[in-house]
C-alpha cells in the first residue's frame, strides 16, 4: 500500500511538471495614443472565457497553454481592440495601443456580447469582499419591516358565513358589509432598532409589531439570524432553504457560475457594472439573476437573485432584491431588501408574498455598554403590540398600497367590534350552544372569555375505546383549560374507563401548570389506574402482544425549569403498584391475528422511582416577549446527563437500583454537501441490587417495512433487547439535499434527494455488537400551500455477532413541522 501511494504521488507530480513546462505567458503593456500607460484595462481570452487586467503601470501577464487565441483589450473611455495571437513553446510579449472612444462617459460605456470582462470584475469584487464584510466594528440602525401576502383564488369557493353565525342581529348588516369588502390580504408590520457588533453579534429591539390576518405564509426573518450577506462565501437562511447557496462573488464562484457583462452605466458619479449570473448546472446551491458591482470600489451596489425551487422549504418561488447605499466616506451598507415569494395550493389558490426591509439612520461605530450583547438576540417591548395607526404612519418608510390600506382600514374598524365585550359575548353564546353533531361526534365545549377558560367533554363516539388487554372499553372524558394574560396556562383532565369484557374500572386524573413562561417552568401531577406497556416505544407488532402489558396504579409528579440559559432541570417522581394481568381475560380479535395469549406473571410489588435530567445547550439563543421566552436554538451540541433510581423501602418500594446515562446530539450543516444529525449515548447500571425485569434498559425492535426515526432506533434489530449492563449507542443520518443527485444528468429532474447514515450498538459485558448502514432516496411532495410530505425509500445492511449479515428495504412518511420549518429527522 505504501509503494502504491509513492507511485501515485510521483505520477501526479509528473503531470503537474508537464503542465508547468508546457504553460507559457502572454505579457505586455497597454498604452494610449499619447504613449501613456492604461491602468486597470481588461484583457479577455474568448476561448478560455477568462482574462486579467493591467496594473497601475499598464502591465499585464496571463499564463496559457500553447495554442491560438482571440484576445479582447478594453478599458473605460477607449475603443476595444480584438487581436488573434498564436502562442508556441515560448512566451509571447505583445503591447497594445488603444484609441480613445468617441462615446460620452455619461452614456452606456460597455455593451457586452462576446467581449466580456465580467469574470475580471467578479474576481476583483471577490478580492475585496473581506474588506466590505468587516467595514464597521459596530453600528445601530432603525429598521422598518413590512410583509404582505395576497391570496388569489382561481376557483369559486363556498362562502363561510362566520358573521351571520356569530354576531347579534343588530350588528350583522354592518359587519357583513365590511367583511365582504375586505381584500384577501395578510399583513405584518414591525419597527426595530437593530444593533450590531463584530464579529457577528446582533440584537433586535422590537418597538412596534402588528399583524392583520395570518402570518403563517409570510417570510419575516429575524434580522440577527438572517443570513443574506452575499459577501460571505456561503449564504444560508435556514428558515428558507434546506442547503446553503454559493455567493456569486465567493472565491470559488467561477466553478459554479457563468458571468456576462450586460451593461456598464454611470450612476451618481460611479460606474456600475450589471453582470448576469447563471449557474453552470442546475442545483440547489446556486442562485440566478443579476449582480451590480461598483467600478474602482469593487463592492456590491445591488443584486437581484432568484433561489432554486428545489432548495426551498415551503415556497415555490423566492427572489431577493438587495440595495446598498453609501453611508459616510466609502462606507456601503444595506439600505433596502425586498423578498418576493410565491406558492400555490393546486389550482385553487396562489399565495403571493412580498417582504420589505428598509434601513435608515445608521449610527456607525456605535459604542454599546458592556454586556449589551448576549444570547438574547431579540426583545419585544410591552408597548410594541399597542401601537395605533397614527404611530405607524410616522414610522413607515413608504406608504401602503391602496388595496393594503383598504384592508387595514376595514380590519381596524372590525377589530373594534371584535374586541368589544358585546361581540365576544355573542360569539361565546353561539359557541356554547349544544347540538346533536357535537354530542355524537365532535364533543361539547363551553367557553368563558372573561375568565379565559374552557371546558371540553368527549363525544359519544370517543366514549368507545380499544385496549390490547380485553378489547373494547367505555371511556368518558372531560378537560379544563385556563389561560392568564401573562401566558401562564393550566390544563386539567379526567377520564374513566370500564372494560366491556372484564367489567374492570380504570381511570386517570391529571393537571399540568405552566407557571413561569420566562423560565419555561411547568409542574404536573397525575394519578390513576391503567394497563401499561413495559416498552411503549417498542415495535408496533410488539405493542399488540399481551406479554408486553401490566396493570399499574400510579401517582406521578413532574417538574421542569430552565435554571439558566440553555441549562434545563427535569425531575420526575413516581409511585406505582405493579400487578400482573393474569387475572384478566385479555383475548380479543388481535390475539387471533398474532396468535399470542401469554402474559407476564409475577407477584404484585410497589415501586418508588425518581428520575432527574440535566440538559445543557451552550450558546443557546433566544427571544424575549413581554411575558415569555422563545428559544431559537444553538450551533452547539446538546449534552444530557440523567440519573434514574429505584428506592428501597420508600413507601413500601421493593426496588434498589441506580442507572446513569449521558448523551450528546447535534444538527450540523456541512456547507453545500447537506446536513448531518447525530446522537451518541452511553449508559450503565451502577447499582442493580434489586432490578426487576420491567426496569431494564430497552432497545426497540425494528418494524418490518416501516423506517423508524434513525436518531432513536435501529432499522434491522430483530429483537426487543433488554440489558442490565453498560452500553454504547450511536446514530447518524446525513441528508445530501441534492448535492449528489444534482451531478447526474436527467436523474436530477426527478427531484429526489440522497440520504445515508448508520448506527452502532455495543454491549461489552454481553459481548454483543450490532452495526447497520443505510442509504436511500427521498422526495418531497406538496400537500397544500405550505404543507410538505416527504416520502423515502431506503436500503439497509446490518450485521451483528449474533446474526449473519442481512439486507432489507424500508419506507418512511414524514410531514414537515410548519412551525419549526423542519422534519423529524
Amino acid at each position: 500500500m505504501k509503494l502504491y501511494s509513492i507511485y501515485l504521488s510521483l505520477f501526479i507530480l509528473f503531470l503537474f511538471s508537464i503542465s508547468t513546462v508546457l504553460a507559457q505567458q502572454i505579457s505586455g503593456h497597454i498604452y494610449t495614443e499619447s504613449n501613456v500607460p492604461v491602468p486597470y484595462a481588461n484583457i479577455y481570452i474568448q476561448q478560455l472565457q477568462t482574462g486579467t487586467s493591467t496594473d497601475e503601470s499598464g502591465y499585464y501577464f496571463i499564463t496559457v497553454d500553447p495554442g491560438e487565441y482571440n484576445l479582447v483589450y478594453s478599458a473605460l473611455g477607449y475603443e476595444s481592440l480584438e487581436i488573434q495571437l498564436f502562442v508556441g513553446d515560448e512566451g509571447v510579449e505583445r503591447s497594445i495601443v488603444l484609441a480613445e472612444s468617441s462615446v460620452e462617459l455619461e452614456e452606456i460605456v460597455v455593451k457586452a456580447s462576446k467581449k466580456n470582462p465580467a469574470v475580471e470584475i467578479i474576481q476583483k469584487a471577490a478580492d475585496n469582499k473581506k474588506k466590505y464584510l468587516r467595514q464597521l466594528d459596530s453600528y445601530r440602525t432603525e429598521v422598518y419591516v413590512k410583509a404582505t401576502e395576497e391570496v388569489e383564488r382561481h376557483q369559486k369557493e363556498k362562502a363561510v358565513a362566520i358573521v351571520e353565525e356569530d354576531v347579534p342581529l343588530e350588528q350583522q348588516d354592518k359587519l357583513g358589509e365590511a367583511q365582504t369588502n375586505v381584500p384577501n390580504i395578510n399583513l405584518l408590520e414591525m419597527q426595530v432598532q437593530l444593533n450590531f457588533q463584530q464579529p457577528n453579534r446582533f440584537k433586535e429591539e422590537r418597538n412596534a409589531y402588528k399583524v392583520y390576518g395570518t402570518k403563517a405564509g409570510l417570510y419575516v426573518p429575524m434580522l440577527g439570524k438572517m443570513d443574506m450577506n452575499f459577501y460571505r462565501n456561503l449564504v444560508f437562511p435556514r428558515d428558507l432553504t434546506m442547503t446553503p447557496v454559493i455567493s456569486p462573488i465567493s472565491k470559488t464562484a467561477i466553478l459554479f457560475y457563468k458571468y456576462k457583462l450586460v451593461a456598464s452605466e454611470w450612476e451618481d458619479g460611479i460606474l456600475v457594472h450589471k453582470i448576469k449570473v447563471t449557474p453552470r448546472k442546475v442545483g440547489n446551491s446556486t442562485v440566478e439573476g443579476f449582480v451590480y458591482i461598483n467600478e474602482d470600489l469593487w463592492n456590491i451596489n445591488r443584486l437581484e437573485l432568484s433561489f432554486p425551487k428545489g432548495g426551498l422549504k415551503l415556497y415555490d418561488k423566492f427572489k431577493i432584491e438587495q440595495i446598498y447605499q453609501e453611508v459616510g466616506d466609502s462606507l456601503w451598507l444595506p439600505s433596502r431588501q425586498v423578498y418576493n415569494y410565491q406558492t400555490k395550493e393546486g389550482r385553487k389558490r396562489t399565495f403571493k408574498g412580498n417582504t420589505l426591509i428598509q434601513y435608515k439612520d445608521f449610527e456607525p461605530n456605535f459604542v454599546f455598554p458592556d454586556k449589551f450583547f448576549g444570547r438574547e438576540v431579540a426583545v419585544t417591548t410591552q408597548e410594541a403590540y399597542k401601537r395605533d395607526s397614527s404611530y405607524w404612519q410616522t414610522v413607515r418608510t413608504e406608504p401602503l398600497a391602496a388595496e393594503v390600506q383598504q384592508m387595514v382600514t376595514k380590519r381596524d374598524s372590525l377589530e373594534v367590534i371584535y374586541n368589544s365585550p358585546e361581540y365576544k359575548d355573542s360569539v361565546e353564546q353561539v359557541f356554547n350552544k349544544v347540538n346533536l353533531l357535537e354530542i355524537a361526534y365532535d364533543g361539547v365545549s363551553f367557553r368563558n372569555h372573561r375568565r379565559q377558560q374552557q371546558w371540553d367533554f368527549g363525544s359519544l363516539a370517543s366514549f368507545i375505546d380499544f385496549e390490547v388487554v380485553g378489547g373494547f372499553r367505555v371511556n368518558p372524558f372531560v378537560s379544563y383549560f385556563k389561560r392568564w394574560e401573562d401566558h401562564r396556562r393550566l390544563y386539567t383532565s379526567a377520564s374513566t374507563s370500564i372494560g366491556l369484557r372484564n367489567g374492570d374500572f380504570q381511570g386517570d386524573v391529571g393537571a399540568w401548570y405552566f407557571y413561569n413562561p420566562k423560565r419555561l417552568s411547568s409542574v404536573a401531577l397525575d394519578l390513576g389506574r391503567s394497563f401499561r406497556s413495559i416498552n411503549p416505544y417498542d415495535a408496533y407488532i410488539n405493542q399488540l402482544s399481551l406479554s408486553n402489558y401490566i396493570l399499574q396504579d400510579a401517582v406521578r409528579f413532574r417538574h421542569r425549569m430552565e435554571v439558566f440559559n440553555g441549562f434545563y432541570w427535569n425531575v420526575n417522581l413516581g409511585y406505582t403498584d405493579r400487578q400482573s394481568i393474569d387475572r384478566f381475560d385479555g383475548t380479543s380479535f388481535i390475539n387471533r391475528v398474532i396468535d399470542e395469549t401469554e402474559v407476564l406473571e409475577f407477584q404484585p410489588y410497589k415501586t418508588f422511582i425518581s428520575s432527574m435530567y440535566l440538559s445543557y445547550t451552550p450558546a443557546q439563543r433566544y427571544m424575549t416577549e413581554p411575558n415569555r421566552k422563545v428559544v431559537l436554538g444553538s450551533r452547539w451540541p446538546t449534552f444530557t446527563l440523567s440519573h434514574r433510581k429505584g428506592w428501597d423501602g420508600v413507601l413500601g418500594s421493593e426496588l434498589d437500583f441506580d442507572y446513569l446515562e449521558f448523551s450528546i446530539s447535534q444538527d450540523v450543516q456541512i456547507g453545500t454537501l447537506g446536513n448531518s444529525k447525530y446522537r451518541a449515548e452511553v449508559g450503565k447500571f451502577i447499582n442493580k441490587e434489586n432490578l426487576p425485569f420491567i426496569d431494564l434498559k430497552r432497545f426497540r425492535e425494528s418494524d418490518p417495512i416501516l423506517y423508524s426515526n434513525p436518531l432513536h432506533s435501529f432499522q434491522m434489530l430483530d429483537t426487543s433487547l433488554a440489558i442490565s449492563s453498560a452500553f454504547l449507542e450511536v446514530h447518524h443520518i446525513h441528508h445530501f439535499n441534492g448535492a449528489l443527485v444534482n451531478n447526474i444528468p436527467l436523474v436530477k429532474k426527478l427531484k429526489i434527494r440522497a440520504v445515508a447514515g448508520g448506527g452502532l450498538l455495543y454491549v461489552p459485558n454481553d459481548k454483543f455488537r450490532y452495526e447497520e448502514a443505510f442509504a436511500g432516496i427521498e422526495r418531497i411532495f406538496k400537500l397544500g400551500a405550505r404543507r410538505r410530505l416527504r416520502l423515502g425509500v431506503y436500503g439497509v445492511a446490518a450485521n451483528s455477532n449474533a446474526n449473519n449479515f442481512d439486507t432489507s428495504f424500508k419506507v418512511s412518511v414524514d410531514v414537515i413541522d410548519t412551525w419549526k420549518r423542519n422534519w423529524d429527522f
